[in-house]
């Protein structure tokens, strides 16, 4: 087999998947420069940083209980009882959703005093509304992973993410300025749009699935509770700084310079993520998860075709961070420039650490993930007070740093020890993709096939 041909189903499936997940950090990238030069105030850019931050543990939540699951066993159930998968699953997702947005609206005022962010109340309760289009857009999304429908993906991205930086773009080119109110308006439009686009790539794998199963509710619940519970932990490892930032130093100041370099740092993410996706549904097919060589292979080379993206873009951050700055944000963010050099170093752990979860919850052991991640996320939290307390702003990229090393050596040894993977290798596939993708390239030219 020749080496275009072996990677040809790779590229494909990722070819979609990373156009739709790049459309995401891309856009938000687009808005945040608007955003930042011109639209909002550093005070303001800082309350919208910790509006997105609640988003995002917010789908977390739900993606925890609901889309791993339905993942995996649409992946293992025979055709005649994905249906029941599916129904179980839009239950799970509306009732899950629907606790949430409660819970929200309750503790509304609290979240926004102890934030110390007076306008992140309004913020919240109109993302109420935004939460009800939640649970047809993310069912319709789940359903498209685990068909690995990525071109519907991609359109439906392309649509939610396109729309919300063009309403983004004519407020501030019309008026000047966007308020907080106006963007949590155009977060929920670009929601509904992404629903309506997706609708047509899932329509038939709908029909007849509204039905309702205790026997499925119960199986995708059961798992869907560690993968929950691992969720929780993840959410406190990714946001527990940001959250954290403004109660001790007082101010939402520096959650806008953290949000700036975080934006550029997400990109280093998008590899992890598209092959996270293409890897899952693999390693969940019952011919595969019960190989470890299969696994160690799957691992191995999906961390690899990460980093052979993650090694340049952190040289980059390195040599250019004021230069990446200025063109984001303006001078008013350079005190993001030394938080932007440190958190660079951790995209290298965080291509193997996001694979292991993948791995884990793949393979039938999200009890594993889940022991591991809660003790990085309560290590990292007793970190970033320490550090932040005595180190201020930049305290929370120390944090970063020593939370990332623990992690590695704790999920290596696990890896090692079940699948027999060695970090080692995935930087020699890392190396060894360069001229390979280079030899795909060649062959894919026009003139190549005359």
């Amino acid at each position: 087999m020749s080496e275009a041909k072996k990677y040809d189903n790779w590229i494909h499936s990722g070819f979609f998947s990373g156009l739709q997940k790049l459309s995401v950090p891309l856009s938000g990238l687009f808005i945040t420069m608007i955003l930042a030069h011109k639209a909002l105030t550093k005070s303001e850019m800082g309350e919208w940083a910790l509006f997105m931050s609640i988003t995002a543990i917010i789908e977390l939540i739900r993606q925890g209980l609901v889309k791993t699951a339905m993942i995996k066993f649409v992946n293992h159930s025979q055709p005649a009882e994905q249906k029941y998968v599916i129904g179980a699953a839009f239950f799970l997702n509306a009732i899950i959703t629907a606790l949430t947005a409660l819970v929200m609206f309750i503790f509304t005022p609290y979240f926004a005093g102890l934030l110390k962010a007076p306008d992140l109340g309004k913020m919240l309760y109109l993302l109420q509304a935004g939460m009800l289009i939640m649970i047809p857009f993310s069912h319709f999304e789940w359903l498209m992973y685990s068909k690995v429908q990525f071109k519907g993906l991609f359109w439906t991205y392309l649509f939610r993410q396109g729309l919300t930086l063009l309403m983004v773009f004519v407020l501030w080119a019309v008026y000047n300025k966007v308020s907080l109110s106006e963007l949590v308006i155009i977060y929920n439009l670009g929601l509904l749009a992404g629903t309506l686009v997706s609708y047509k790539y899932v329509r038939p794998f709908l029909v007849g699935s509204l039905i309702f199963s205790r026997e499925w509710i119960l199986k995708l619940f059961n798992f869907g509770k560690y993968v929950f519970a691992s969720g929780l932990s993840t959410l406190v490892f990714r946001s527990a700084d940001q959250m954290m930032l403004s109660p001790i130093l007082g101010t939402t100041v520096f959650n806008a310079s953290q949000n700036i370099a975080m934006r550029f740092i997400n990109l280093s993410d998008l590899p992890s993520q598209t092959l996270g996706d293409i890897l899952f549904p693999k390693s969940a097919h019952s011919d595969n998860s019960n190989n470890p060589s299969i696994i160690k292979y799957y691992y191995e080379k999906t961390v690899g075709a990460s980093l052979c993206v993650v090694l340049p873009l952190v040289l980059f951050v390195l040599i250019f961070p004021k230069a990446i700055i200025f063109v984001l944000a303006g001078p008013q963010y350079y005190d993001a420039i030394p938080y932007l050099q440190l958190i660079s170093v951790t995209s290298v752990t965080l291509a193997f650490l996001k694979q292991y979860g993948v791995i884990m919850d793949s393979t039938g052991r999200p009890v594993f993930n889940l022991a591991t991640i809660t003790v990085i996320a309560i290590v990292h939290v007793a970190l970033l007070y320490f550090f932040i307390t005595y180190f201020h702003f930049l305290g929370a990229g120390y944090a970063l740093i020593v939370s990332h090393l623990i992690g590695f050596a704790m999920t290596q040894t696990l890896l090692y020890k079940f699948f027999n993977i060695n970090f080692l290798n995935a930087f020699k596939y890392a190396f060894k993709f360069y001229p390979e993708f280079m030899k795909i390239i060649l062959a894919k030219l026009p003139w190549k096939k005359r």
